[in-house]
């Protein structure tokens, strides 16, 4: 998402959520985000067909990460045996003050399933996911052409494709997750 598609997110948010009573019109600094989003998808278009002329599409694959409800206690267990997941843990435990490995591994589910604490752990375990993936099936990776996340899945959606650093996902509030 580039930063002025972004911008023009925000500035719908703003104003968007009153109630409706009060949306007969957007304020008058208000972005047009359709007409910002056509723009985009516009100088992008260019850029997907080279990519999808370089290779055929059955050698190209898209990453979908989740969003928060899909945690439970012992999520990422199996996944533990490779390096970087171990790393990935250790640096949200340094980010976020607590032992979110521990919290996944052992529960309560109860815990685990409080906002605050499930939306990071679903960011690390999806990115732990795609160390496996990217261990047990390397060209799905390198062959990767785009990435989304549904909610928190969107953090770790940015984080895997370079447009975010890692220690910035665990840290942020779960309201700006939703």
């Amino acid at each position: 998402m580039s930063a002025r598609v972004a911008r023009a997110g925000w500035a719908w948010r703003s104003w968007g959520r009153r109630a409706a009573s009060s949306l007969r019109e957007p304020p008058p600094d208000a972005v047009d985000v359709a007409e910002l989003l056509r723009d985009s998808s516009v100088a992008e278009e260019g850029a997907q067909e080279a990519v999808a002329r370089r290779r055929p599409p059955s050698q190209c694959s898209v990453l979908l990460f989740p969003g928060q409800g899909c945690q439970a206690v012992g999520m990422g267990s199996g996944l533990l045996h490779l390096p970087r997941v171990r790393q990935l843990y250790e640096a949200a435990h340094r980010v976020l003050g607590y032992d979110l490995l521990e919290l996944c591994l052992r529960g309560p589910q109860e815990d685990l399933d409080r906002t605050v604490h499930c939306q990071p752990a679903v960011f690390v375990a999806s990115l732990a996911a795609v160390e496996k993936l990217h261990h047990l099936q390397p060209a799905v990776i390198d062959n990767c052409v785009a990435a989304a996340g549904f909610s928190v899945g969107e953090f770790a959606a940015l984080v895997f494709a370079g447009a975010m650093d890692f220690s910035e996902g665990p840290s942020v509030s779960p309201e700006e997750f939703c």
